[in-house]
């Protein structure tokens, strides 16, 4: 394995783990959210919570894209709320909050390890660079 594919795995680590973070963030802002409930079409204008789906990269590294979730609402009782249907009820988002923490501290370990991936690949490529000078 070569110094620059190196670089180039931990660099794709670092973007998949900040693609993670970005998606726990969204669901985690918008937990409490909520909107009318879906009409026939299945249409809401209630947040749709996301999820990454990571896959990986031929010759090394990863790649990750945020997508809906699954089941991305629940039915709660609301009169209150001026989203609420003739029963009450409401669109709500269906995340699930520790979860959603996981995601965030996987996250950011998996960004310190790429992190640390790429610094000592840079050392190694330094370290032969002054070996050769």
């Amino acid at each position: 394995m070569s110094l620059s594919s190196m670089s180039s795995i931990s660099a794709s680590g670092l973007q998949a783990a900040s693609t993670r973070l970005e998606a726990a963030a969204a669901n985690i802002a918008n937990a409490s959210s909520s909107g009318p409930p879906p009409d026939a079409s299945g249409a809401t204008t209630a947040y749709s919570p996301v999820t990454v789906r990571q896959s990986d990269v031929r010759g090394g590294g990863v790649s990750a894209r945020i997508v809906n979730a699954a089941d991305p609402h629940v039915a709660s009782y609301d009169p209150s709320s001026p989203d609420a249907d003739a029963e009450g009820m409401v669109a709500v988002s269906n995340v699930d909050m520790a979860g959603e923490l996981v995601n965030v501290m996987t996250a950011r370990i998996s960004y310190e390890a790429s992190a640390r991936t790429m610094k000592a690949a840079n050392d190694m490529l330094k370290t032969t660079l002054d070996a050769f000078s």
